[in-house]
């Protein structure tokens, strides 16, 4: 299994979103007639889309907070904290400014946005002070946007943002318990997020959506984050929804069903490298293979050379297990065609090369 990926963000300083006034100062059209906000210093300018004449605070709140994902999709990470910490500043002065009017609850859209930013900026900067204090603040307030949800076309999106909160709040458990009760809590919000989908969406977007979530669940259990029976249930619901997915062929499905079958596999080998039921073993990874056939990304092709390894690994006689291992430098070649490898799948290359 991968280790936990230490790398992170460097922090920034928190910057909140400057006055009304000095905004409208900033503003600037662009030829669509859209107007823009360079709401930050230079060095970290962050553009954001306002959402026209009719729109109100709410709007804008979610605009700052649409470029902020906009960011991360572009993989710039520095502008996209610094675009979460604007949403999450704003949406504190305009929660303040409610209490202070004694108006009723928000609406659940400034809900969701609040607490998606807060677990978005403590997944972003896993070194932040207080990250567990972000982390319940999330998960508070996507609780008081469930709590009004009602039917709304976003329910889904709610139900997501609580299963992700759950699942960090696990990994980060100081028991076994604990960590397989934010899970289980977690797999059920999973549930009501699909479910939300079916009733809302198009098959297309809901089977999209299934296959994220399924990553989401699978990239968590390889992490090594959690106990063991935390990550084996999982490993469980991503091997179950996938499986419901790879009977219409999708390469996708496929992809992430072997990927489940080879953590399911990945559990039977102790810290000694034994394996403790060998017949299991071979079988997961040999369906494991028969489902990544024909699949040329690069992730399944690197996910094959490691089955493959792992074959070559149970094999007794010496011939067969020479014969995997050269599939696998094959299968590694080819996966070099299409994009990055691993320096310890290079070094398996050159070993078996240079024998």
């Amino acid at each position: 299994m991968a280790d936990k990926d230490s790398t992170a963000p460097k922090r920034k300083r928190p910057l909140g979103l400057k006055a009304r006034s000095a905004k409208k100062a900033n503003t600037q059209v662009t030829e669509q007639g859209a107007q823009q906000v360079n709401d930050f210093d230079d060095e970290n300018t962050a553009t954001v889309m306002l959402r026209g004449e009719d729109a109100d605070e709410i709007d804008e709140l979610e605009g700052i907070f649409d470029s902020a994902l906009e960011a991360l999709s572009e993989d710039q990470a520095e502008k996209a904290i610094t675009l979460l910490r604007g949403t999450i500043h704003e949406s504190d002065r305009l929660l303040r400014l409610n209490d202070t009017e004694k108006e009723s609850k928000m609406e659940p859209r400034f809900y969701f946005i609040y607490g998606s930013a807060l677990y978005g900026l403590a997944e972003l900067s896993p070194e932040i002070d207080d990250r567990d204090m972000y982390l319940e603040l999330a998960q508070h307030r996507l609780e008081q946007a469930e709590e009004i949800i009602g039917e709304e076309p976003f329910a889904w999106r709610v139900y997501l943002g609580l299963a992700k909160v759950h699942m960090e709040i696990a990994a980060e458990a100081d028991s076994e318990s604990s960590a397989c009760s934010g899970i289980q809590r977690a797999l059920e919000y999973l549930k009501k997020a699909i479910d939300a989908l079916k009733a809302t969406q198009a098959e297309e977007a809901v089977n999209e959506e299934t296959l994220a979530a399924i990553d989401l669940a699978l990239s968590l259990a390889d992490s090594q984050r959690l106990p063991e029976q935390a990550a084996a249930k999982l490993i469980g619901w991503g091997e179950s929804n996938a499986r419901l997915l790879a009977e219409n062929a999708s390469s996708d499905a496929k992809y992430l069903l072997a990927r489940a079958l080879w953590l399911r596999a990945s559990s039977l080998i102790d810290e000694s490298d034994e394996i403790s039921d060998r017949e299991e073993f071979t079988k997961l990874l040999s369906e494991a293979t028969e489902l990544l056939d024909g699949i040329e990304s690069c992730d399944g092709l690197l996910l094959l050379g490691e089955i493959e390894i792992n074959l070559g690994n149970v094999q007794e006689d010496e011939l067969d297990m020479e014969s995997k291992y050269k599939q696998a430098v094959a299968t590694f070649r080819r996966a070099q065609e299409k994009g990055e490898v691993p320096e310890q799948f290079i070094q398996f290359i050159d070993d078996f090369e240079n024998e």
